[in-house]
């Protein structure tokens, strides 16, 4: 039997359309389809393997995932969410940016597994760096998000990058060490 990525949704009872955005994610990584719409994607930017090799990864790599909601520092920043290195199967998500469809959080969570699946793999790469955002489209998780959302919503041309709060883990870790001296 394949065990595939799954989603878990504990704690987010409050907010339906992450609810929804969860089963739409697991339907998708249960249906062979999208990985082979993956494998036949030409190559990733900054990936040093093949998107075959990446959607083989994501589907033989059981992973179970979680839903970590958390409030931005500030709610003008634009940010979708964070990864998180000591806990690559957390999915963290911004409150503040969760009035937009179920489609484009799904964007947000396969995102994050794509992450997840190189943690777990780290002897490859196939993440997006330091890129401007405008020159991550071509990598393995905006590009596979972007699949995502435009395979649960059936539409054709829907690309919302998900955009990295990269000061929430520094902010998150300071607490920590804050929280651990007091």
């Amino acid at each position: 039997m394949i065990r595939t990525i799954h989603i878990e949704s504990i704690g987010i009872h409050n907010f339906s359309q992450v609810r929804e955005a969860v089963i739409l994610s697991n339907d998708l990584l249960d249906n062979i389809q999208f990985y082979r719409s993956i494998a036949h994607h030409p190559y990733f930017d900054l990936a040093d393997i093949t998107p075959g090799s990446i959607a083989d990864l994501m589907l033989l790599t059981g992973i179970n995932m979680h839903i970590e909601l958390y409030y931005a520092l500030c709610p003008l920043k634009n940010y979708d969410g964070y990864d998180d290195t000591d806990d690559p199967t957390a999915i963290h998500i911004n409150v503040w940016k969760l009035d937009r469809s179920p489609a484009s959080i799904c964007n947000t969570i396969i995102h994050s597994c794509v992450h997840a699946v190189n943690a777990y793999h780290s002897k490859y790469h196939f993440g997006h760096g330091d890129l401007p955002l405008q020159a991550r489209e071509n990598t393995a998780p905006y590009w596979i998000g972007a699949l995502a959302q435009q395979m649960v919503s059936k539409e054709d041309t829907i690309i919302l990058p998900f955009e990295h709060d990269d000061l929430e883990p520094k902010v998150k870790h300071m607490r920590e060490r804050y929280l651990l001296a007091h």
